[in-house]
């Protein structure tokens, strides 16, 4: 014990910690009141064993291991986490057995180090020892003093690294923290020696330059931030890249206060993440006005989501096979009282970065919910109703409990709820999204993958997925009729998805061609504003009832009218075209441009174009290019001068011409290669015809042979199963009491069991199977076969055993035939009967 009174009280004067500690269970008998002062209550080192070692910080806790008798030197933690330098010394006692009686110990805060370490802990970022929000503040402000006087610019950059929190989310906080630090040591290591990066929390840095001359130079500074870190980093194995997104403001241009210029620099960075991140943006007053209009909104959407402001409208989906609306989108839609209609990619925004989108999403469920019950009260049959799913929203962890307790409430078929999620959604953590995929598909949720296409669109990922529906993207929709490259996606898209069992629907549907484009290449469905708009509830009801089948619309291509489409900007040369091909039976249509003619090969079918080559806009053979691309069966056939030989030569070799004939032309040319282009176009569509029905014969034939299959592999259990039975069976007759004899209709003994060869046993030996029973039984025996009257019968059997017999003919509950008979030896006791 320390007892001495002036000893404790000169160690409760200097700031060191004393303590006597039992050393078989670590706990402190005694502790010196310093201890308070690391932020750790006086009880925890009564109560927690060796508790002085958790109070060392985890990188020098192997020298307590090295304690020597002068001390050691190392680092202790407070409870708020600022660290200190100490020396910890331990001593023992022995007791009269020379085993350690008592633990003394002392820890000595270094005095003259501890206002220099609590400034530290204040000012500087724990992790990567850089200046932290107040130590730059407080810079900020000196620097705007300085430029001030000196009349310089001086920037605030404000720098958030993109997509961090999946570095994180996929390696872990460690690799994390050890990439910031090396972000850091960049960034510190290539700015001026005048500036200063400081790291105000989680991902996010913060640049002063000072002393620039030119407002003009900022431009230089914040693209060398983004060159720093575009260079890969190499962090335990792994290469990694970071893009960051930076705000710019400037002294005295956008403010002449610290607080003021950092929040503003955080408002052009988080503009600059908005506009596709891994970019710089300056401040401006416009930026100010829009996050002073989204606060607002905010708060007016909470304000909505009380007082019923919004509404669902719902666009209808067609099944292209049916040409029916089997489904809708339910679409929200916010009717501000005094701002009007306020865009849906607004307020979802607003909604999605706030928890607004939870009660939103609910409310949107339920209102679905509910509207096909609704309809179906009114007439309509019933309808799938398709919700998309945010990523906040699929991220809950009872999202799943949410969507069965509304499909419970409001009585839906969950057959008639499709979600939809986004590619980018799922694969943020794929094996945890095929888990909650597989827990709504197991309710019988659809689930569709909207705008395929536009994320990582990876097949290997796709079959993992257990999701019913493939969305193609809008933007892939919209440029069907008149890219080649899209049309070839997206026909790849829908093949893709067939393969994979799964159906297509399209959204974005707005003009004729586009509807036929994928109606030929069998998209499953359809929906956009040529087919209808959303609409409220009540106007949708209305537009089912008119709504008129798409069969018409899709079968108008599939006529057998030859179709022919002239294409020329200039006027005679059309009219002397059509003039000579008019008695030949065609139907002529006309265009003055590729555009134009692309826009009619999307609504028609076109057996044979003729096209001049030099025409404004797009030349006849890039035009052609784009034909072979989007309709390669359609014959191709170019009006060209001498000047384009060789332009026209290259596109002919390349497949994209059919024939080429000179101008001016012979009339009876231009009809025979007309009438050979149509002869080579049926030819190529009966190769086709023949192609798709020998697909589909292969296909009827492989599910033949897979439900024959299937039939063989049931059979064959079946069978299996009936061979266990019967082994089954002829084990437990093997070992029965009683002797079974099977006798056919021809008198021939088919089965007999181990008791009837006992009892029945011949001299010579020979079994009883295969045997006539009418040379082999005994002639009690034979009398009960000829009488089997299924009464049992005392009978006496060679060497005079008495026996009970009993015979039974077969057929009468089965499709066997012959007779049983059944034998057991007479014991006396009426219980020995079977």
């Amino acid at each position: 014990m320390i007892a001495d009174p002036e000893s404790y009280q000169l160690l409760q004067r200097i700031w060191t910690i004393a303590w006597e500690a039992d050393p078989r269970t670590g706990l402190c008998r005694y502790v010196s009141d310093q201890t308070e002062r690391l932020g750790y209550p006086a009880e925890h080192w009564r109560r927690i064993p060796y508790f002085w070692q958790t109070v060392v910080i985890p990188e020098d806790r192997h020298l307590l291991t090295q304690l020597s008798p002068s001390g050691t030197e190392c680092r202790v933690a407070r409870a708020d986490g600022a660290q200190m330098p100490a020396r910890l010394q331990l001593s023992t006692a022995a007791a009269e057995s020379d085993r350690p009686a008592a633990l003394h110990g002392t820890m000595l805060i270094y005095a003259a180090e501890r206002a220099a370490v609590a400034t530290q802990a204040a000012s500087r970022d724990e992790l990567t020892g850089l200046p932290n929000r107040n130590l730059m503040l407080d810079r900020i402000g000196q620097a705007i003093a300085l430029a001030g006087r000196s009349e310089h610019w001086l920037a605030v950059l404000s720098i958030d690294f993109d997509r961090f929190k999946l570095i994180n989310d996929s390696l872990g906080h460690e690799i994390g923290d050890k990439l910031l630090v090396a972000a850091s040591v960049r960034l510190d290591s290539g700015i001026r020696e005048a500036d200063t990066v400081a790291r105000l929390g989680g991902d996010e840095f913060v640049i002063l330059a000072t002393g620039i001359g030119k407002f003009e130079d900022i431009h230089c500074i914040a693209q060398k931030i983004l060159d720093l870190l575009a260079a890969p980093f190499y962090i335990d194995g792994h290469t990694l890249f970071l893009t960051v997104s930076i705000g710019v403001c400037a002294f005295p241009k956008d403010g002449a206060d610290a607080v003021v210029l950092l929040k503003r620099a955080d408002t052009a960075m988080y503009r600059a993440k908005e506009q596709g991140k891994n970019r710089y943006l300056y401040f401006s007053d416009e930026m100010n006005a829009a996050n002073a209009h989204r606060l607002h909104l905010e708060n007016e959407l909470r304000l909505a989501l009380e007082h019923r402001q919004l509404a669902l409208h719902y666009q209808p989906q067609i099944d292209l096979d049916s040409g029916r609306i089997i489904g809708v989108e339910a679409l929200a839609r916010w009717r501000h009282p005094t701002l009007g209609w306020i865009s849906p990619a607004e307020f979802i925004k607003i909604a999605e970065e706030t928890a607004l989108i939870v009660p939103l999403g609910r409310w949107v469920l339920e209102t679905g919910c509910r509207q096909v019950g609704a309809w179906r009260a009114a007439g309509l049959p019933p309808l799938r109703m398709a919700i998309n799913l945010s990523p906040v929203q699929f991220t809950e962890h009872s999202m799943a409990d949410c969507i069965e307790a509304v499909l419970r409430e409001t009585g839906l078929d969950p057959r008639l709820l499709e979600l939809e999620l986004t590619e980018s959604l799922l694969m943020r953590n794929v094996e945890e999204s095929i888990g909650t995929l597989r827990a709504l598909r197991a309710m019988g949720i659809c689930l569709a993958v909207d705008d395929f296409g536009t994320g990582y669109s990876s097949l290997s990922y796709l079959s993992r997925f257990p999701v019913t529906t493939v969305k193609i993207d809008q933007s892939f929709t919209r440029e069907l009729t008149s890219d080649p490259n899209v049309a070839a996606l997206v026909r790849s898209i829908i093949s893709m998805a067939h393969e994979l069992r799964l159906r297509v629907i399209a959204e974005g549907v707005e003009t004729e061609g586009q509807l036929n484009f994928l109606a030929n290449h069998r998209c499953n469905e359809v929906q956009g504003y040529f087919l209808g708009k959303p609409l409220p509830a009540d106007e949708f009801i209305d537009f089912y009832r008119r709504f008129d089948r798409l069969a018409a619309r899709r079968g108008g291509g599939d006529s057998e009218e030859r179709r022919l489409l002239v294409v020329d900007d200039e006027t005679k040369v059309v009219e002397a075209l059509v003039r000579q091909l008019d008695g030949d039976g065609y139907r002529i249509m006309t265009a003055t441009g590729g555009g134009e003619a692309l826009e009619i090969l999307a609504r028609q079918r076109v057996g044979v174009i003729v096209s001049g080559q030099r025409m404004p806009g797009m030349s006849g053979v890039e035009f052609f290019r784009k034909v072979k691309d989007l309709y390669p069966a359609t014959a191709r056939i170019i009006l060209s001068g001498f000047n384009d030989i060789q332009t026209v030569t290259d596109a002919i070799n390349q497949g994209a011409i059919y024939k080429f004939l000179n101008k001016p032309w012979r009339e009876e040319h231009l009809r025979d290669a007309v009438r050979e282009a149509f002869q080579r176009y049926e030819l190529t569509l009966e190769n086709a015809a023949l192609g798709r029905a020998l697909e589909q014969a292969n296909a009827e034939l492989s599910a033949i042979n897979r439900d024959l299959e299937r039939r063989i592999a049931e059979k064959t259990r079946e069978l299996g199963r009936g061979i266990n039975m019967l082994q089954v069976s002829r084990e437990i007759l093997e070992h029965l009491p009683t002797a079974v004899i099977g006798i056919d209709d021809d008198g021939l003994i088919v089965m007999a069991n181990r008791q009837a060869n006992r009892l029945l046993a011949s001299d010579d030996g020979i079994p009883l199977l295969s045997c006539e029973a009418s040379l082999r039984l005994p002639a009690a025996a034979l009398a009960v076969l000829a009488d089997p009257d299924g009464r049992e019968r005392r009978i006496v059997l060679t060497g005079g055993l008495s026996a009970w017999a009993l015979c039974r003919t077969m057929g009468a509950d089965s499709v066997s035939r012959g007779r049983i008979l059944m034998l057991w030896p007479e014991s006396g006791q009426e219980n020995s009967r079977p």
